[in-house]
């Protein structure tokens, strides 16, 4: 698993704690992002398949932080137009990611 990830121009440390004493780790949540550190934590004991789309996960809450879209739309706006909103913003930051990191894309597409 990569330590450091690049996501945009910002670098992220990646690290593995156990879940006993980390009160943001629980039966529910398997890892989260901080955005002040460029910090992705993960659990430790997760199998390295929950490891991947973990991390992926966390991925996209950095590419959230790295390249969110200043414009919202409205909460009355129809369901293809905030589909869209999703996708866009996600899809310049994780197309970066993916090229930018290539151990990350070998280690995401890696089977157990």
């Amino acid at each position: 698993m990569p330590t450091k990830i690049k996501v945009g121009s910002q670098i992220w440390d990646v690290v593995e704690k156990p879940r006993k004493g980390d009160l943001s780790l629980s039966e529910d949540s398997f890892g989260y992002t901080l955005a002040r550190e460029n910090l992705i934590i993960l659990d430790s004991s997760m199998s390295n398949s929950r490891k991947r789309q973990t991390l992926l996960h966390e991925i996209l809450h950095a590419i959230k932080f790295s390249f969110g879209s200043p414009v919202t739309p409205k909460k009355t706006d129809e369901a293809e137009i905030w589909e869209h909103y999703y996708i866009a913003m996600y899809e310049e930051g994780l197309l970066l990611v993916l090229r930018d990191n290539p151990e990350l894309l070998a280690y995401l597409l890696k089977e157990d």
